[in-house]
């Protein structure tokens, strides 16, 4: 068990107080704590005197310097770092705020440097170096709200004042500065935790209460196209070629699971015939994964009226190309009366926030609508079970596949209770064979 322990080692009238922190097994470390005081005042219980305000002063200060040094001796010991000299001095240094603030110390600075420096990252999941352009540009968005955030406060913020308070800060700010989504806030706390975590690693000093800096997510109300809907927009008849465009573009995606990011990258290249049918191959910008997808007969019948090859895009603009197509698919919708009242977060442009809601289906649609629908649709068919499912959307779980896709518990019990009546029906109906006795010759 660590002790400390204060001495004098002078008898001259402005004497050095000396910390001694003893660990254990003969290892013990001696380093001036920067206070002095006159040895007449200097009690036998290694404190000063209680005799003025002076002296007073100077005990509480040891105190506090003893909880502090016992506290960090706990956290290196849990961190395997090594306790020696240096170390009590840094520490001492670090408890009077001797230690000089270095530009990587700031919360904002080392997000720049973290940024610069994940094309080295090896990814924990794909084992792959580097990240996605996408990955970098979250990474980017967050330090540059972060520096906002600073200029709102006229602060510069440490890492290691990444702490609980520091998130309520941080909460308040996206919500009523910057009008951030609850899910968007959670997220972002998230990347600013990473930041820090990495932060660590390095050695940089970060708060005691980072390990309870949490993010969080609030499940937002799930829209989709049923198949219903999906031939009724299939069946009307556009006079715009963007809406044709995106209509076939909607039926594809809704049929092929893709994110819109790799949706939209689809041509007649991707198809390849294996083992005698045909697949779209891709893949996936996000987790970088390789999917088979088996292409559908709604998907094969646009293939086939464009000679072969894939819808064209809007522009050559892949950003721009992505905000057509939203645009676009919620004109179509509308004109194809998709205009059930459903829940749903709209985007309010008075208040610069998603407010939830009922509104018609049309209002609510996306391109991400695609993706969701195609899971939700073939979800709990006697003909796609869910791990082929999963092998489609490349979720790594089924409780992520299920959570994505907005299921209930009652969506099982359903599906246990179709499934007996099922049974029931077949036991109803089967043929009951009796056995005749044979008549008696008697």
């Amino acid at each position: 068990m660590a002790t400390v322990k204060f001495l004098l080692q002078s008898n001259s009238e402005n004497a050095p107080i000396y910390l001694r922190l003893s660990i254990g097994r003969g290892k013990i470390f001696k380093r001036k704590t920067s206070l002095s005081i006159n040895p007449k005042e200097w009690s036998e219980k290694n404190l000063p005197k209680q005799t003025t305000a002076e002296n007073k002063n100077i005990a509480s200060q040891l105190r506090k310097l003893k909880d502090f040094v016992l506290d960090e001796v706990n956290v290196s010991n849990s961190k395997g770092i090594e306790i020696e000299g240096k170390w009590l001095q840094h520490i001492i240094d670090l408890h009077f705020n001797r230690i000089e603030v270095k530009e990587l110390d700031y919360l904002v600075e080392y997000g720049d440097y973290f940024i610069k420096n994940l094309k080295y990252k090896t990814n924990d999941k794909t084992k792959q170096l580097g990240v996605s352009k996408s990955t970098e540009k979250k990474y980017r968005t967050i330090v540059n709200k972060l520096q906002s955030f600073d200029r709102y406060k006229k602060r510069k913020t440490k890492l290691i004042d990444v702490n609980l308070k520091f998130r309520i800060e941080l909460i308040e700010y996206f919500n009523e500065v910057d009008k951030l989504s609850d899910n968007t806030i959670g997220r972002y706390l998230k990347f600013v935790k990473s930041i820090c975590l990495d932060a660590e690693k390095n050695g940089f000093r970060v708060s005691s209460q980072l390990k309870d800096f949490m993010g969080f997510s609030i499940d937002a109300p799930k829209v989709i196209l049923n198949f219903d809907e999906l031939e009724q927009i299939k069946q009307t008849k556009f006079v715009s070629e963007n809406h044709n465009i995106a209509k076939d573009w909607l039926i594809i995606g809704c049929f092929t699971g893709q994110r819109v990011s790799d949706l939209l990258r689809m041509n007649k290249n991707f198809i390849q015939i294996l083992q005698g049918y045909e697949f779209i191959v891709i893949t996936q910008q996000k987790t970088k994964k390789t999917v088979q997808i088996p292409i559908h007969y709604e998907v094969k019948e646009i293939l086939n009226k464009r000679n072969g090859d894939f819808p064209p895009l809007f522009t050559t603009n892949i950003d721009s190309n992505k905000a057509m197509f939203n645009r676009y698919l919620k004109q179509l919708c509308k004109i194809s009366n998709i205009d059930t009242l459903v829940k749903g977060n709209k985007f309010d442009e008075g208040t610069k926030r998603y407010i939830t809601g009922i509104y018609p289906k049309h209002e609510l649609v996306s391109s991400h609508i695609c993706r969701r629908s195609f899971a939700s649709n073939h979800y709990a068919t006697e003909l796609y079970p869910t791990p082929l499912l999963m092998n489609i959307t490349a979720h790594k779980t089924e409780k992520m596949f299920l959570t994505y896709i907005g299921k209930q518990p009652i969506d099982y019990s359903l599906q246990i209770a179709k499934t007996w009546a099922k049974l029931e029906k077949k036991r109803v109906n089967k043929p009951q064979l009796n056995v005749l006795k044979k008549a008696s010759n008697q």
